[in-house]
C-alpha cells in the first residue's frame, strides 16, 4: 500500500501541506485519534498501515520499526528523513572560546539528533520504545567532552566506552567531582552541553501492540529536564539521568512522559471497520488467484 497518497489526502482534507512546528504534529495524531474513532476512512487506513507495520505483535520488537516510523512521519507530515548526506557538523556561535576537544564533540553529537526536517527548517528527534523499557536512548552524548578534567579517562572509560554502564557507576562518578568542589564548574558544562546538542523538539512513540503511544515534547522542556536535575545535585541528577551505553546517554523516560503532550491511536477501533474487511477480501482474493498462477490453472498476468 503506498501510504504516502492517503497522507497527502488526509492532509489536504485538513488544510495543511507540511508542519511547521510542534503543534502541528500534536494536531496530526490527535486528528488521527479522532478520526478513528469518527470512522473516518483516510484515518482508518492511516491507523491501519500503524498497527501493521509498527505496532503490531510481529513488527514492534524489531528494531527496524523506529527508521519505518520516521519514514511514515516524512510521509505523513511533508518532512524529510535525514541521512548521512544531509547531516553537517554545525558550531553554534555560543561555543565560541570552548575548548576545541569540546566542541568538535558537540558539534558531532548535535549532527546526529535531527531525524526529520521540514521546509521551513524545523527538525524533530524521534525515539520509539517498548511499553517495558523505561529509559530514552538519547543518542551520543560524548564522555569525553562531559567529564574532560573532572576525571581521569581511564575513570569514565575513555574510547574503551566502560565504566559508567550503570547507575551506581554514575553516581559514583558524580560524587567525585562532587566531593573535590567542581560540581557548580561540571553542571555548568553539562548545561553547556545539553542547550548545544538537544536543540530539537523530541517525538517519543511507545508500541504497545494494541494502540500507539505519541509523546510530543518540546525540546525547550527537554532540555529544562536535563539541567534541572543536574543542578539539584549528583543524587538528584541520578533520578534523571541512568547510564551510557558506548557513547549514549540513557535516560529514565518517566519525567519525559510526565511533560510531554500525549496522544494514543487505538488499534482495537480498527476491528470491524469497513476499510479493514474489504482489505481482508482483497487479500484473499489476490491469494487465492496467485496460487492459481503459481499451480499453473490460469496465465500469467501481465
Amino acid at each position: 500500500m503506498n501510504i504516502r497518497k492517503f497522507c497527502d489526502i488526509y492532509r489536504e482534507k485538513r488544510g495543511f501541506t507540511h508542519a511547521e512546528g510542534l503543534n502541528d504534529i500534536v494536531i496530526f495524531f490527535r486528528s488521527l485519534s479522532e478520526g478513528l474513532k469518527a470512522k473516518e476512512a483516510v484515518s482508518e487506513i492511516i491507523a491501519l498501515y500503524l498497527y501493521e507495520n509498527i505496532a503490531c505483535e510481529e513488527r514492534r520488537k524489531r528494531k527496524v520499526t523506529a527508521r519505518d516510523f520516521e519514514d511514515f512521519l516524512e510521509m505523513a507530515l511533508g518532512g524529510k528523513v535525514m541521512d548521512k548526506e544531509s547531516r553537517k557538523n554545525v558550531l553554534p556561535p555560543e561555543l565560541s572560546g570552548v575548548d576545541k576537544n569540546i566542541v568538535d564533540y558537540i558539534s558531532s553529537n548535535r549532527r546526529e539528533k535531527m531525524d526529520i526536517v521540514f521546509p521551513n527548517g524545523y527538525g524533530i528527534s524521534v525515539k520509539t520504545s517498548m511499553p517495558d523499557n523505561s529509559e530514552i536512548n538519547m543518542g551520543s552524548f560524548a564522555r569525553e567532552a562531559l567529564f574532560l578534567n573532572f576525571l581521569l579517562v581511564e575513570e569514565y572509560g575513555g574510547e574503551r566506552k566502560s565504566g559508567l554502564g550503570s547507575k551506581p557507576q554514575i553516581l559514583d562518578k558524580f560524587l567525585k567531582i562532587y566531593n573535590n568542589k567542581e560540581w557548580a564548574e561540571f553542571c555548568t558544562r553539562f548545561e553547556l552541553m545539553v542547550n548545544s546538542i538537544y536543540v530539537d523538539d523530541l517525538i517519543y512513540v511507545i508500541k504497545g501492540g494494541s494502540h500507539l503511544l505519541v509523546c510530543c515534547l518540546e525540546g525547550s522542556k527537554l532540555r529544562n529536564i536535563l539541567i534541572e536535575a543536574m543542578n539539584g545535585g549528583p543524587h538528584e541528577a541520578i533520578k534523571v539521568i541512568n547510564r551510557y551505553e558506548g557513547n549514549s546517554l540513557r535516560i529514565d523516560r518517566e519525567r519525559v512522559m510526565q511533560m510531554a503532550e500525549k496522544i494514543r491511536i487505538d488499534f482495537s477501533q480498527l476491528a470491524n471497520t469497513k476499510v479493514k474487511k474489504f482489505l481482508e477480501r482483497e487479500e484473499d482474493r489476490i491469494e487465492k488467484a496467485l496460487l492459481s498462477m503459481a499451480d499453473g490453472k490460469i496465465e500469467d498476468l501481465e
